[in-house]
């Protein structure tokens, strides 16, 4: 059986993983899984697993995070991640699996098969110090880009075209400067930290908008307008840091 333990801040991601691995990966068994940095190395630390599978934003950190301090590791790593292209293509540079969110099984069945594979461990620490090189370079500006995966498509999205982000329970709409809606079966926490670094902010639990189109903001009415004159709600909370955001623009 090969030990694996999940790392991931979602409650409903890692079931959504938990039960993909039992119902397509054979001789996989999960034994624990952690929802931040600290839980992650406390749960490596006991368990000395054979394959984690780590998403990479959380509450108190970064997937990297985590690396770097267990780090020469003797497991195996498959990144889970909704990250920008040139992080993917970092991945790949440095031959590191990875999943994009929403998982496909096709892909966790075939990553896991990799992962069975004999690796020697000094090549994998080898591989993740390049990594961990590659990632903290500065994103080239036209660059900017996210993978949005649905069941049909995968759009690789120019991040200062997303004009929005609407909840809508579960799922995140994607409003494109172009008028186009990417309907995407992942929460919009899941999108806020990768977006935020971008110019974004989440003003309202249920919507995050791109200041680069914001145009207007109504303080009596806590409404912000957008260049396509979409009015979208701001949380009483929010109103305060919004206008201290507004002011460093």
């Amino acid at each position: 059986m090969i030990r694996t333990i999940i790392i991931d801040d979602e409650g409903l991601s890692r079931e959504t993983l938990r039960e993909m691995l039992r119902l397509y990966c054979k001789g996989v068994e999960v034994v624990a899984e952690a929802e931040s940095i600290v839980s992650g190395i406390e749960a490596i630390t006991r368990h000395n697993p054979d394959l984690l599978l780590l998403d990479i934003k959380m509450p108190d950190g970064t997937g990297f995070d985590l690396l770097r301090t267990i780090m020469p590791i003797s497991f195996r790593i498959i990144f889970v991640t909704a990250f920008e292209e040139y992080a993917i293509k970092a991945f790949r540079y440095n031959a590191l699996d990875y999943l994009t969110k929403p998982i496909d099984p096709t892909e966790l069945q075939n990553a896991i098969e990799k992962a069975t594979t004999a690796i020697e461990n000094e090549n994998i620490n080898e591989r993740l110090k390049r990594l961990l090189i590659d990632y903290m370079k500065p994103q080239p500006t036209e660059n900017r880009r996210i993978i949005l995966k649905t069941a049909e498509t995968i759009h690789i999205v120019d991040i200062d075209k997303i004009v929005r982000c609407e909840s809508a329970r579960n799922y995140t709409v994607f409003h494109m400067d172009n008028k186009e809606e990417i309907l995407i079966s992942k929460s919009i926490k899941e999108f806020s930290d990768t977006l935020e670094s971008h110019n974004f902010y989440r003003v309202h639990h249920s919507h995050l908008i791109n200041l680069k189109y914001l145009v207007k903001f109504k303080r009596d009415e806590l409404m912000c307008v957008l260049s396509d004159s979409t009015e979208i709600p701001v949380a009483t909370r929010k109103r305060d840091d919004l206008l201290k955001v507004l002011r460093t623009l």
